[in-house]
């Protein structure tokens, strides 16, 4: 299936290692350019190191959490690219531990208000589009408790960005921006959160993968080929919609 994403432009916040790389490698696979941000110059460097062998990537240094580095590294990749077709958001906060206001505090500034000024400042460039697109990155925590050692405002930040998102596909649509979320479970990317957890928490790790029904963790190319598909053409009709990435992990009926 052609997903018709040659030479579109796709921004991705945090599109430098986690989840965020498998969507950058898999936007370049089909022809598209990209354009990341992340927080450290040296993690920029060698993301955009990589990525120049696969396409046509740039990159800024940006704070998610700080509305002007978010609009500044927004105009400065349209620029750059010559437009904005995509937005996939995918900088969280998620590593904030601990209790009292400060990872409330973090998570909203990254996750809520980062996310909403990153698509507030791409809309008159998507609106240049004719296939304008946002993919969301959530999570199922969002949608059911998962009691993995993180922090508490995860879960519920991540479930006001799914209202977020889902609001902008009823108030940009009739402009023709599509806007959807994903929900992925718990995916194995080497050095990252459940590597990690199967390190230093084992017994939760092997307790998650015997509870899917596959028996093993989702990888991250299972989730990036579901996000380039909502960001592509072929997925015209699908907007509003959190799509649940998580080999059926979830014990909730979702209708």
């Amino acid at each position: 299936m052609d997903l018709e994403l040659t030479d579109r432009k796709v921004l991705i916040s945090a599109g430098h290692k986690g989840l965020g790389s498998f969507f950058a490698r898999r936007f370049l696979s089909e022809g598209a350019q990209v354009a990341i941000c992340c927080r450290r110059d040296d993690d920029l460097v060698a993301a955009l190191e990589e990525y120049a062998a696969l396409g046509v990537a740039t990159g800024s240094v940006c704070d998610m959490s700080d509305p002007d580095q978010v609009a500044a590294w927004v105009h400065r990749s349209a620029e750059e690219l010559g437009g904005i077709d995509v937005c996939v958001g995918n900088a969280s906060a998620s590593g904030q531990h601990g209790e009292g206001p400060d990872p409330w505090r973090r998570s909203f500034n990254t996750d809520i208000l980062g996310s909403a000024t990153f698509y507030e400042t791409a809309k008159p460039f998507l609106l240049q589009s004719d296939a304008a697109a946002i993919v969301h990155i959530a999570t199922i925590t969002a949608i059911e408790h998962h009691d993995v050692p993180i922090s508490p405002s995860y879960g519920a930040v991540k479930a006001a960005t799914i209202r977020m998102v889902a609001q902008l596909a009823q108030t940009w649509g009739a402009d023709g921006i599509r806007a959807n979320s994903v929900s992925p479970g718990p995916i194995l990317v080497e050095g990252h959160r459940w590597d990690d957890i199967r390190t230093r928490h084992p017994e939760i790790y092997e307790r998650d993968v015997a509870m899917h029904p596959a028996g093993r963790m989702g990888t991250g190319d299972e989730v990036a080929d579901v996000v380039a598909f909502l960001a592509s053409a072929r997925a015209s009709w699908i907007s509003g919609a959190n799509v649940v990435v998580d080999g059926g992990y979830t014990k909730g009926v979702h209708f």
